[in-house]
């Protein structure tokens, strides 16, 4: 009886003295009050910096309920359901300390949570949760380039032997730096491209930069050609690869132009009929209408037999004539032949020759033309003379 009497006293003082601890691990007023307040849905609380309790959802049912994410240093994060009038529940921490965390009572979007804990723990921080879609977006801008590139020439009409200037502009209209930046830019047959760049220095965000080559068409054939698109393949800062391309551009090659020198020879117009003995002038204009300068122009005027040079130059040469430039000479003429007269007139250089030509009739003048008659007239004349004198003299 006495040994019974003796248990049962051990037995009571044995749950006397682990009454407290049973107490404070229950969470009870007793204990050390961390955090004693209302939390919305979409806020956190920050205890000893590591350690987050944040308000995922709150219900109200039957029995109202609070969804928390609790994280701390080393533990990954991980979701709980707490509901009104449970006893606290227990989060150990990567250290083995524990705390315990406790629903009073839940309203609309809201909870009144009780955290109790070691004595030296207090609440270091308040703050509110970004959602996933806020976090994502945030993440998607810092790592996101996008590179618009456009390639503009001096000139899209060419010709063979002519040089291009080719510029490509490219601006970074992301929220993330360009890395890795290739440029490939395609051939065209019969040209070739001198200093074009094959990779682009690292491109920020909103950053625009410049690269530029030359473009030589050596023997490309006459046509349009439509060049396909500059292309630039780039990466994120995270490695993620991406791409651009411009716009097609449209080139035409024309063929060469040729520069040759073209003369011609005008004579001014001279009466179509000449007196026989007279003197005519003759103007001759030597024009270079063409799209080089000449080389030296020797001129030779084919004179008919019966007509000569009077005065003036004759035949000259000239050391060269510019393109739309001309040169003129003047001659005099007599001819002594009668009928039908050609004179032509010819210029010669070393790429051709021209020639121009006139007509005249020339006829014998008028008193060379009755000179016979006048020469009869005369002994009539001389006859008539010697008879009125004598009749004179007989009057008397």
């Amino acid at each position: 009886m006495n040994n019974d009497r003796i248990l049962a006293m051990l037995v009571l003082l044995l749950l006397i003295s682990t009454s407290p601890i049973a107490i404070a691990a229950e969470g009870d007023d007793d204990a050390n009050v961390i955090l004693d307040r209302e939390l919305e849905v979409g806020s956190g609380v920050a205890i000893e910096q590591s350690i987050k309790i944040e308000v995922v959802e709150v219900k109200t049912d039957i029995i109202d309920c609070a969804k928390l994410r609790i994280s701390s240093y080393q533990k990954p994060a991980r979701v709980i359901s707490i509901f009104q009038g449970d006893s606290p529940t227990e989060y150990e921490t990567s250290s083995g300390t524990s705390m315990y965390i406790k629903v009073l009572s839940v309203y609309g979007d809201s909870v009144y949570l009780r955290v109790t804990g070691p004595e030296d723990w207090r609440v270091t921080n308040y703050y509110t949760v970004e959602s996933e879609e806020e976090e994502e977006t945030k993440e998607e801008a810092v790592t996101i380039p996008k590179l618009d590139i456009t390639r503009t020439f001096d000139t899209t009409v060419s010709e063979p032997g002519q040089v291009i200037a080719v510029t490509i502009k490219i601006r970074n209209t992301g929220n993330g730096t360009a890395t890795d930046i290739v440029l490939d830019e395609s051939p065209i047959r019969g040209t070739y491209k001198e200093d074009c760049p094959t990779t682009i220095e690292d491109i920020a965000a909103g950053e625009t930069k410049r690269a530029s080559y030359t473009l030589k068409v050596v023997d490309a054939e006459p046509g349009t050609y439509e060049l396909s698109p500059s292309i630039l393949n780039y990466q994120s800062e995270s490695g993620v690869s991406f791409s651009s391309e411009s716009k097609t551009s449209v080139l035409e090659i024309t063929a060469a132009e040729v520069l040759l020198p073209a003369i011609e020879v005008s004579i001014d117009p001279v009466d179509s009929i000449m007196a026989c003995g007279d003197d005519f002038p003759m103007t001759v204009t030597i024009r270079n209408v063409g799209n080089a300068t000449s080389g030296i122009v020797t001129i030779k005027s084919n004179l008919p037999p019966d007509v000569q040079v009077v005065s003036g130059e004759d035949d000259p040469v000239y050391e060269s004539i510019e393109p739309g430039e001309s040169e003129e000479y003047g001659v005099t003429l007599r001819t002594h032949g009668e009928g039908k007269h050609i004179i032509d007139v010819q210029a010669m250089w070393a790429d051709g020759e021209a020639v121009d030509t006139i007509e005249f009739w020339a006829e014998k003048s008028g008193l060379e033309q009755y000179y016979i008659h006048i020469l009869a007239a005369i002994p009539i004349l001389l006859l008539l003379f010697w008879a009125m004198k004598r009749r004179k003299d007989y009057s008397y």
